[in-house]
């Protein structure tokens, strides 16, 4: 019986490092951030992008905004989820997607524009964050950080969208470190975003998978967006991922009026998505 045992340990052991091989031979890792996009007149191989925008990212004052980490799209039945998403919302922020033949072709049948930071390639895929909307931001930049074990870079995209009370919405859109002891590399990558944030007066949108699976992440963000003005858009009824018992996704904001927020339940990744429903803030006249 021992012996039986050992036999399945060592051919455990055998398949866990022929994965890991073929993972890493898969996989490459760029040595400069690089933002793609499918705006054709757009340069590529660069870390910023400005576009020319021909309408507002709202819709008379309305702005929806959702966020999944959609797992590289693993899971059956993510199409169906992302035609949906796309479908009813102005703008959708996805982590961890893998931008492969097969995804950009759906994309291109729902007429959206995307911007993306390839944080790396598997298998020929670029992988990173991206956001998706009928309009292109009038710019973007992407940035990535690496995990401190496994060396793979986690990615964030900051971008600026006109809005139809001629302010600038900046967007940060952010997958954060996952693998890390203490918060030292956590708080490296974050201090592109507040400094984006601390030179920025207009509205603002904070969100993505910030992997706060641990009190002092929860209470670290908290204190990042208190400092900025931000507060958070939590569903009444909270159906979001858990990870030992706490919430990585998140939608904070500043600068606009939160109408609604709801978590939406489904086995298409590991993460449910997240969405917001806000209006835009009218200004009295002096």
């Amino acid at each position: 019986m021992l012996r039986i045992i050992r036999k399945l340990i060592l051919l455990l052991l055998l398949l866990a490092t022929l994965l890991m091989l073929y993972v890493y031979q898969s996989t490459v890792i760029p040595q400069q951030d690089t933002l793609l996009t499918n705006d054709a007149n757009s340069s590529a191989g660069v870390q910023c992008v400005t576009h020319q925008t021909l309408a507002p990212l709202d819709r008379h004052g309305k702005l929806d905004i959702a966020i999944w980490n959609i797992h590289k799209q693993k899971n059956n039945g993510w199409q169906n989820v992302l035609k949906q998403l796309t479908e009813r919302t102005d703008l959708l922020l996805l982590q961890e997607v893998s931008a492969s033949p097969d995804f950009q072709s759906l994309v291109d049948e729902q007429s959206e524009n995307w911007v993306m930071t390839k944080a790396f390639l598997f298998s020929g895929d670029p992988v990173g964050v991206m956001n998706l909307s009928k309009g292109y931001p009038s710019s973007s930049c992407s940035f990535r950080y690496k995990e401190p074990f496994i060396q793979y870079p986690k990615s964030l995209l900051v971008s600026y969208y006109q809005l139809s009370d001629d302010s600038q919405l900046l967007v940060v859109n952010i997958h954060s470190i996952n693998f890390a002891v203490g918060l030292d590399e956590y708080r490296a990558q974050m201090n592109v975003v507040t400094e984006a944030m601390k030179a920025h007066s207009g509205p603002i949108i904070l969100a993505g998978d910030l992997n706060t699976w641990s009190d002092k992440r929860g209470e670290y963000i908290a204190a990042v967006a208190s400092s900025a003005g931000l507060s958070e858009a939590v569903p009444r009824v909270d159906s979001r991922t858990r990870f030992f018992g706490k919430t990585p996704d998140h939608i904070f904001y500043r600068g606009l009026e939160l109408v609604n927020a709801e978590s939406i339940v489904t086995d298409s990744s590991d993460h449910n998505p997240l969405k917001a429903y806000f209006r835009l803030i009218k200004t009295i006249p002096q």
